[in-house]
C-alpha cells in the first residue's frame, strides 16, 4: 500500500537565525586591542618623522625593541 505524503510534512524547518552581540568582555577586549594598535601606529609615525622618514636597520631595530618591551627608544 502506498501513501502520498504532503510536502509540508517533510519540509526542512530551520530555527530562526539569532545574531548574538559579543559580550561585555569581548567588546572591552576589542576596544583595548584597537586602542593599542592605534597607539603603536602613532608611535611609529612619530619616530619616523623624527628621522626625516628614513627607515634604516638601526631605526628599525630600535623600534622593535621599543614595541616589544626589550628596551627604551634612545633616539
Amino acid at each position: 500500500m502506498s501513501v502520498l505524503a504532503h510536502a509540508t510534512d517533510f519540509a526542512y524547518r530551520r530555527a530562526p537565525s539569532v545574531t548574538r552581540q559579543p559580550g561585555l568582555f569581548r567588546r572591552l577586549l576589542d576596544r583595548f586591542l584597537t586602542w593599542r594598535q592605534r597607539q603603536v601606529e602613532q608611535d611609529i609615525a612619530i619616530r619616523l618623522g623624527l628621522t626625516s622618514g628614513r627607515l634604516t636597520d638601526e631605526i628599525e631595530r630600535r623600534m622593535n625593541e621599543r614595541l616589544l618591551g626589550g628596551g627604551g627608544f634612545r633616539g
